[in-house]
């Protein structure tokens, strides 16, 4: 099942944002802020901007209002699952580069493609807009990791140099086992597991404990499952995201610091993985 088919298709508000950070929450926003490193530029890299099936919408005024009111500097923005999208999801990758170029300080814009149609166009026009990465999602667009059109996806974006972020997360069934051939045969190859590759995380962290392209993203994961990820991999591989409007600033921070904490990671891993590791990419 789908993970949008458990959640509320309520768009999470301005003032839903302030329940999250006053009141009974101010507490636990306080000590979120209190744990995150002084100074650090915290960077999202897994946020959503558009349409979505499902009727969430996010535009780019409210991803950059949420940004600012969770103190975030950054963050890796792509399209939704648009039901407009046609072949090529030409039209929502507009619609994200309009929202890159309102707020070029504070987004980095991937694009998306659907590994089913024809994408060579797209992905080169895309790439020579300036687009930074490729945003694949294996459940909404139905396809494995290791069908030749989407291991051909990889081939161009290693050849154009750009990272692809992969739904790694809910529904997913095979992650470690169609991905390994492809990442050993392109080492250069930059890949960030959206959600962790949570539903194989321990094996993931060990196959993929060898290649230092891949990095494994937190959004939406539980703090237990998150524990385990920051136990079994180095922390210079892990990053912060969100998942919005899937999930919130406040709670995923929340989350990933309450994990953090536990197992231990210093005020530097800290930084690393709510900025550097994912802004090392995007200097």
């Amino acid at each position: 099942m789908d993970r949008r088919a458990c959640l509320s298709t309520k768009p999470l508000s301005s003032g839903d944002l302030g329940a999250l950070t006053n009141g009974a929450m101010a507490e636990v926003w306080g000590w979120v802020r209190a744990k995150l490193p002084a100074g650090i530029e915290v960077f999202d890299a897994h946020a959503h901007i558009g349409t979505d099936v499902d009727s969430r919408v996010v535009t780019a005024e409210d991803m950059k209002e949420r940004m600012d009111a969770a103190g975030v500097a950054r963050a890796i923005v792509f399209p939704l699952n648009d039901p407009n999208a046609r072949d090529d999801f030409s039209g929502p990758n507009d619609v994200l580069w309009n929202a890159y170029e309102k707020f070029p300080d504070a987004f980095v814009p991937f694009f998306r493609l659907n590994p089913h149609k024809d994408y060579e166009a797209e992905f080169a026009r895309c790439v020579d807009r300036g687009f930074l990465g490729l945003k694949l999602h294996p459940v909404s667009q139905e396809f494995e990791l290791d069908d030749e059109r989407v291991v051909r996806l990889f081939e161009m974006a290693a050849e154009a140099d750009i990272p692809v972020l992969v739904h790694a997360g809910f529904a997913m069934q095979r992650i470690v086992e169609p991905l390994m051939p492809t990442i050993e045969r392109l080492p250069g190859l930059r890949l960030i597991l959206g959600h962790s590759a949570m539903v194989e995380v321990l094996a993931a962290t060990r196959a993929f404990a060898d290649h230092p392209n891949i990095l494994f993203e937190t959004s939406v994961v539980k703090a237990k499952d998150l524990y385990v990820l920051f136990n079994s991999m180095d922390p210079s591989r892990v990053c912060f995201g969100s998942d919005i409007p899937y999930g919130d600033l406040p709670s995923t921070m929340h989350a990933a610091l309450l994990a953090a904490d536990a197992a231990g990671l210093s005020e530097d891993e800290l930084s690393g993985v709510f900025s550097r590791n994912i802004r090392r990419w995007f200097p």
